[in-house]
Protein backbone atom coordinates (compact mmCIF):
# COMPACT_ATOMS: atom_id res chain seq x y z
CA UNK A 1 0.00 0.00 0.00
CA UNK A 2 2.82 2.44 0.73
CA UNK A 3 4.40 2.08 -2.73
CA UNK A 4 4.82 4.81 -5.33
CA UNK A 5 1.74 6.38 -6.89
CA UNK A 6 0.85 5.71 -10.52
CA UNK A 7 1.56 8.58 -12.96
CA UNK A 8 -2.04 9.79 -12.93
CA UNK A 9 -2.51 9.05 -9.24
CA UNK A 10 -3.86 11.48 -6.69
CA UNK A 11 -1.96 14.50 -5.45
CA UNK A 12 -2.62 16.64 -2.38
CA UNK A 13 -4.71 19.76 -2.87
CA UNK A 14 -6.65 22.02 -0.52
CA UNK A 15 -9.31 23.37 -2.85
CA UNK A 16 -9.62 25.01 -6.22
CA UNK A 17 -9.66 28.39 -4.50
CA UNK A 18 -6.36 27.96 -2.68
CA UNK A 19 -3.03 26.69 -3.82
CA UNK A 20 -0.80 24.56 -1.66
CA UNK A 21 -0.84 21.38 0.33
CA UNK A 22 -4.11 20.49 1.94
CA UNK A 23 -6.40 17.60 2.65
CA UNK A 24 -8.17 17.06 -0.68
CA UNK A 25 -6.62 14.74 -3.24
CA UNK A 26 -6.68 15.74 -6.91
CA UNK A 27 -5.54 13.80 -9.93
CA UNK A 28 -3.04 15.09 -12.44
CA UNK A 29 -5.99 15.70 -14.76
CA UNK A 30 -7.53 18.04 -12.19
CA UNK A 31 -4.19 19.79 -11.69
CA UNK A 32 -3.94 20.34 -15.46
CA UNK A 33 -7.49 21.73 -15.51
CA UNK A 34 -6.66 24.09 -12.64
CA UNK A 35 -3.50 25.16 -14.45
CA UNK A 36 -5.46 26.09 -17.58
CA UNK A 37 -8.04 27.99 -15.54
CA UNK A 38 -5.28 29.86 -13.72
CA UNK A 39 -3.82 31.28 -16.94
CA UNK A 40 -7.06 31.62 -18.89
CA UNK A 41 -7.95 35.16 -17.81
CA UNK A 42 -5.20 36.25 -15.47
CA UNK A 43 -2.61 38.83 -16.27
CA UNK A 44 0.91 37.45 -15.92
CA UNK A 45 2.13 38.66 -12.54
CA UNK A 46 4.04 37.37 -9.54
CA UNK A 47 0.90 36.31 -7.67
CA UNK A 48 -0.17 34.18 -10.61
CA UNK A 49 3.30 32.68 -10.90
CA UNK A 50 3.29 31.86 -7.17
CA UNK A 51 0.00 29.97 -7.56
CA UNK A 52 1.43 28.12 -10.56
CA UNK A 53 4.53 27.17 -8.56
CA UNK A 54 2.30 25.84 -5.78
CA UNK A 55 0.47 23.68 -8.31
CA UNK A 56 3.79 22.32 -9.60
CA UNK A 57 4.91 21.46 -6.07
CA UNK A 58 1.85 19.24 -5.68
CA UNK A 59 3.07 16.94 -8.46
CA UNK A 60 5.62 14.19 -8.01
CA UNK A 61 9.16 15.30 -9.01
CA UNK A 62 9.31 12.65 -11.75
CA UNK A 63 5.87 13.49 -13.16
CA UNK A 64 5.90 14.22 -16.91
CA UNK A 65 3.12 16.74 -16.27
CA UNK A 66 5.33 18.56 -13.77
CA UNK A 67 8.13 18.80 -16.31
CA UNK A 68 5.78 20.01 -19.07
CA UNK A 69 4.08 22.62 -16.88
CA UNK A 70 7.44 23.73 -15.46
CA UNK A 71 8.71 24.38 -18.99
CA UNK A 72 5.50 26.25 -19.79
CA UNK A 73 5.90 28.39 -16.68
CA UNK A 74 9.48 29.28 -17.64
CA UNK A 75 8.23 30.36 -21.09
CA UNK A 76 5.45 32.47 -19.58
CA UNK A 77 7.95 34.21 -17.32
CA UNK A 78 10.13 34.96 -20.35
CA UNK A 79 7.14 36.40 -22.20
CA UNK A 80 6.34 38.65 -19.25
CA UNK A 81 9.92 39.92 -19.13
CA UNK A 82 9.88 40.61 -22.88
CA UNK A 83 6.64 42.60 -22.55
CA UNK A 84 8.10 44.64 -19.69
CA UNK A 85 11.20 45.55 -21.72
Amino acid sequence: MGGPRPPSGPVRWASLGSFGKGSRLLTEKEIARSWRALFRHGELNEALFAKAEALLEELRPESPLRHRLGAELRELRKLRLQKQS
